[in-house]
């Protein structure tokens, strides 16, 4: 008999995650509030693979059910893996956070306004991008001058959204603020 037999819930999710059993995971965790608080637990691993997925199966279940638990903690959690390094991180959490910003944007605005002025400021031109389309999502007419100063950027990008794989910053900005 093994010794240590009973795993923690969190670690039991952890194993079927690095035994690819995607799926089954996100199975559990729409079904069962123990499953999905683990998994949000598991946004704080060092692994970064089980981060990502972890953040994939959060978007997948909000997605599908958006009356989820989604608390202030949570939301800054998301939004502070959009400057990360690891790519699969980054795009997972991008994505999770415009599932949140389309559905309790105005409830979280001052959060959202605080991660987009980061992102302005520190990030690249893919976190920029994403900023722009947050400020378009949350209709935030007061980075009107910062969008403007985008609209003669060249560079492209690729964002994880339908529509958006190599596009100009210059051109997002201009079609943010034809929506602001």
């Amino acid at each position: 008999m093994p010794l240590f037999q009973f795993r923690g819930g969190k670690d039991k999710i952890k194993k079927l995650l690095e035994e690819g059993k995607f799926e089954e995971v996100l199975e559990k965790a729409k079904s069962d509030k123990k499953t999905l608080n683990h998994i949000i637990e598991l946004l704080d691993d060092k692994n970064p693979g089980i981060v990502g997925d972890a953040l994939l199966i959060l978007t997948s279940v909000y997605k599908e059910n958006p009356n989820i638990n989604i608390d202030e903690k949570l939301v800054k959690k998301v939004l502070s893996f959009i400057l990360h390094t690891n790519q699969y991180i980054k795009e997972n959490a991008m994505t999770f956070a415009m599932a949140i910003a389309e559905n309790m944007g105005e409830q979280f605005k001052e959060i959202f306004r605080e991660e987009i002025s980061r992102l302005l400021r520190e990030g690249g031109k893919q976190e920029i991008a994403f900023a722009l389309l947050l400020i378009q999502k949350l209709k935030l007419s007061e980075f009107r001058g910062d969008v403007e100063k985008l609209v003669s950027v060249e560079d492209k990008v690729i964002l994880p959204f339908e529509g958006l794989k190599w596009v100009k910053v210059g051109d997002i900005a201009k079609n943010v603020l034809d929506h602001l």
